[in-house]
Formats: structure tokens, C-alpha cells, sequence
């Protein structure tokens, strides 16, 4: 799936008629598949274009930002296996995190900023499109 951006303001969070998307007590927005009902609100909210219908249980799925890693202290699967290093996880609550140097002297910014979601997932060197 498309990396979610696990924004402060989420249209998915506000437009779920049952609470399935919701947003964990640390700021990561999540699905509980149980109660999705595969209504798409959420899809048709995401102006990222983050969400999909799984074909198989016919509930909303995402990047969950590998939740049940990150929790254990790990990092995601896709932090872990990029061999660049083009993908960083950071603690934005926590000033002694390294994330803060690297926002500090890079250029970054997040997805379509007009649309004030709080987008939680940071580019550098972004050029404006996501392909």
C-alpha cells in the first residue's frame, strides 16, 4: 500500500460512520478490520489516495505504519529493508530525537499541504509529485 501520512487531522478518522479508522493514543492512524463495513468513506476521504478495499475481506486496509513493530520498538519493514536509507522513522515527541536535527537542516515538507490534514510523514527534496 501507498505510505500513509498519519495526519493529526484525519478526513478517514471523521468520516468512518462506525469509529473502524481511528487514530491509537500515539498519534498513528489505524483500522480495526471487525468493525470496518467497507462503506469507502474513508477511501473516497483520503486525499492521498492511501486506502484500498481488500478484494479478500472486503474491508478497508492502509499502512498501518507497521504498528505492531513499531510498539515492540522496532522500526517498519519498509524503514528496514530500504537500501538507502531514504527512509527514516523519528519520534516527533521527543526532542532528543534525531528526526529534529535532520527536519531542522533539511528542506522538507508534507503531500499536498493545502489541504491542512496535520500529514504526519515528512519529504525532503520533494519536487511536488508523488508518482
Amino acid at each position: 500500500p501507498k505510505l500513509c501520512n498519519h495526519c493529526a487531522h484525519s478526513p478517514c478518522v471523521q468520516v468512518c460512520p462506525v469509529g473502524a479508522t481511528f487514530e491509537s493514543p500515539d498519534g498513528v492512524v489505524l483500522v480495526d478490520k471487525d468493525y470496518c463495513l467497507g462503506c469507502r468513506y474513508c477511501v473516497q476521504a483520503c486525499p492521498y489516495g492511501c486506502r484500498f478495499i481488500d478484494p479478500r475481506t472486503h474491508s478497508v486496509d492502509k499502512c498501518s505504519l507497521c504498528y505492531h513493530r513499531i510498539t515492540k520498538g522496532l522500526t517498519t519493514a519498509c524503514c528496514e529493508v530500504c537500501p538507502t536509507g531514504a527512509r527514516t522513522l523519528g519520534d516527533l515527541k521527543d526532542p532528543s530525537d534525531p528526526i529534529h536535527e535532520f527536519l531542522r537542516t533539511n528542506m522538507v515538507q508534507v503531500l499536498k499541504p493545502q489541504m491542512a490534514t496535520g500529514a504526519k510523514v515528512y519529504y525532503a527534496d520533494l519536487d511536488g509529485s508523488v508518482r
